[in-house]
């Protein structure tokens, strides 16, 4: 059974960075014509998450239902019990990560690629630091090279920034908040976003407008310390720290 949530959308006149739609370059600060995304959108979500988790050189993988819940692995003979509490006030599970309602206006008509959501987002209640050299970049967890929170984290409803392709034919949304984890805390890993192709009607540059939203997905990833079920503690901090959890769930879209 599918989870119907309703989306619009709404942008910023400035943006945080620039960078392209699911590889898409610098189709932030493009020029040419996007489709009109505008308006309010019905999002229907699958019913399950799927679970990656990483510790060392070993992947395992999960499934658990829409509203999270706990899982366990057994690494190198040992079980970790690890918990995806969607009440959590510092977690975001990934249908959370768009809300009920929201609102986005495409307002530069020279940068129509622009696109910011109002979504939860986290923030550092502790200091901010530069990822240790080797860290961060591409084909690591913090790719952007974003600044580590040395602290807790909370979340509030903020604006999201979000490209569209050049092509006019998908669209990324960056749903972490510009900070990432110290291993310990659940600020969310670098790589968190959204993606999904938009089913397009009309003349590129006329009436060109986005109507669906197709082969969606939410991409969200925290530490193992984060959902750890248990004590961290001497025995486990290392394998937990190291621990990368990947969760994501498939979603359509429709213009209201």
């Amino acid at each position: 059974m599918l989870k119907t949530l309703r989306l619009a959308l709404f942008t910023l006149p400035t943006l945080p960075f620039v960078m392209g739609a699911q590889g898409d370059g610098c189709a932030a600060g493009s020029a040419s014509p996007a489709p009109d995304v505008r308006g309010t959108w019905n999002i229907a979500y699958d019913d399950t998450i799927g679970i990656e988790v990483k510790i060392g050189g070993a992947v395992y993988n999960a499934e658990l239902g829409a509203a999270g819940g706990s899982f366990t692995i057994n690494h190198e003979g040992k079980p970790y019990t690890f918990d995806l509490d969607c009440g959590r006030p510092d977690v975001v599970c990934p249908s959370e990560a768009w809300p009920d309602r929201v609102v986005i206006e495409q307002r530069d008509s020279m940068k129509q690629h622009q696109m910011v959501v109002n979504l939860p987002q986290q923030a550092c209640m502790g200091a901010l630091m530069k990822p240790a050299p080797g860290t961060c970049g591409i084909g690591t967890s913090n790719p952007n090279c974003d600044l580590v929170c040395d602290g807790g984290v909370t979340v509030k409803t903020t604006e999201h920034f979000g490209v569209i392709g050049e092509a006019g034919e998908t669209f990324r949304l960056y749903l972490g908040g510009g900070i990432v984890t110290n291993g310990i805390n659940c600020a969310m890993l670098g790589y968190s976003v959204a993606d999904a192709q938009l089913d397009n009607v009309g003349d590129k540059g006329v009436d060109w407008e986005a109507t669906g939203m197709s082969a969606g997905l939410v991409t969200i990833g925290y530490s193992g310390a984060c959902l750890f079920a248990g004590q961290v503690d001497g025995t486990n901090q290392a394998v937990l720290v190291g621990a990368e959890l990947k969760f994501t769930t498939g979603f359509t879209g429709e213009k209201q």
